[in-house]
């Protein structure tokens, strides 16, 4: 089999395109009245949506839809690394749709593949534990094993028709979006940038973009001092200077990545927080 990465990059784009994209639910504000149309006798309409609402039976289509898409991807992305490896056909298609298999196979036969996907994934864990606050003490190998069997993959696609809703609520949506990614440049023997560096670099070059708001201040100097991120998120640091405050604004509305800009409105709703705690406390005094 000649194996083609032009389209298996395709494929793990598209996924990543999609996942990346908000829900029809969020984008129209999907209301029973705005898809009414759909059966123009209410009573009809009506007794097949008896407890829920039409919106919300959309929104765990999409996420099923998610789980879905994300799952393949990640399949097609670990099989052609398998294949590129030089392990047999035959070998990796009798995975079927079972990630944790593929991905022992990966780190038996590829393992800087393997070192790659998981420095990957630790940073999107580390990512998370600081835009959410909850700590998520997991791995790649544990999360695959859990989430990744090929059950899942066919309970979300069958779900509907199967009357169930098999959705695990515990999946997080911005392991797949890094794995995908990480895999997009894996094919081609690139080496994948995870998420934490790459808040790193938009971080700075917002920095020294808006360094022209205080003359007075190194932008160069502090740049140097560190890790920026982790300065960053000291909210007291946002509030205390007007060019960082304006790099995080920047990130927030200009950077091209989706997981930059959430770092950075983050940030900036928590810096929000803290400025109407203060005022409070002082109106209260």
């Amino acid at each position: 089999m000649s194996l083609n990465k032009e389209d298996v990059w395709a494929d793990l784009q598209y996924a990543l395109d999609e996942l990346e994209k908000l829900p029809l639910v969020a984008r129209r504000h999907l209301t029973d009245a705005s898809i009414s149309y759909m059966q123009p006798d209410k009573e009809f309409y009506d007794k097949f949506f008896l407890n829920d609402a039409p919106a919300l039976a959309y929104f765990r289509a999409r996420a099923r839809a998610n789980v879905r898409i994300a799952h393949e991807a990640i399949e097609k992305g670990l099989k052609a690394i398998l294949l590129d490896s030089g392990l047999p056909e035959k070998n990796v298609f009798s995975r079927r749709h079972e990630l944790h298999k593929l991905l022992a196979d990966v780190q038996k036969h590829n393992p800087q593949a393997f070192s790659e996907l998981e420095r990957c994934f630790d940073s999107s864990t580390q990512y998370l534990n600081s835009v959410t606050g909850i700590r998520r003490n997991t791995n790649i190998v544990d999360y695959f094993r859990k989430h990744g069997k090929g059950r899942t993959f066919l309970a979300n696609r069958y779900a509907s028709i199967e009357g169930k809703d098999s959705l695990n609520a515990e999946m997080i949506g911005r392991f797949y979006l890094e794995i995908i990614l990480a895999l997009s440049l894996l094919v081609f023997d690139l080496t994948p940038q995870d998420i934490l560096s790459r808040i790193e670099d938009e971080a700075r070059k917002y920095v020294l973009a808006n360094s022209h708001l205080d003359q007075e201040w190194d932008a160069e100097e502090w740049l140097n001092q560190g890790s920026v991120r982790s300065r960053l998120e000291i909210i007291k640091n946002l509030e205390s200077n007007k060019v960082l405050y304006a790099a995080i604004r920047m990130c927030a509305r200009e950077a091209k990545d989706s997981g930059v800009q959430l770092w950075a409105d983050n940030l900036r709703r928590e810096l929000v927080v803290m400025r109407k705690r203060k005022r409070t406390k002082h109106e209260t005094a």
